[in-house]
């Protein structure tokens, strides 16, 4: 038997973790959580993932930190970029998702994210 893909989440919104979660587990895949980009880089330095889906806008290290520290260390380590939008803003442009492609993200999604549209990333980049 394969063993399961890996795939590490880092957002601070523990409810968007669950529901990415939820649908990635659903699917055989193996599912790791961070709630910022500095716990992210601690789990990347200690494990090898599969895939990382990553938020844009976290406090501490940022997500665009996040995918310049993982660069340095582990650029194989393919990146999805997430993001909702500026805090306290409606989505004002793909700046940021355009920065983390830039700094070494496979792909950059908006979200919210949906569940087909998830599956699809993670199947062409994992499997």
């Amino acid at each position: 038997m394969m063993p399961k893909k890996q795939i590490l989440l880092v957002d601070d919104d523990c409810h968007i973790r669950e529901v990415l979660k939820l649908s990635l587990e659903r699917h055989g895949y193996k599912t790791f959580e961070a709630s910022n980009g500095s716990h992210a880089i601690e789990l990347c330095r200690s494990k090898t993932f599969d895939l990382v889906i990553a938020d844009i806008y976290m406090p501490g290290m940022d997500g665009i930190k996040f995918i310049e520290t993982l660069q340095e260390f582990s650029p194989e380590t393919r990146v999805v970029a997430i993001s909702g939008g500026e805090p306290c803003h409606f989505f004002k442009s793909s700046l940021q998702l355009n920065t983390a492609l830039y700094k070494g993200a496979v792909l950059s999604l908006k979200k919210p994210v949906k569940e087909d549209e998830l599956l699809g990333v993670v199947k062409k980049f994992v499997g």
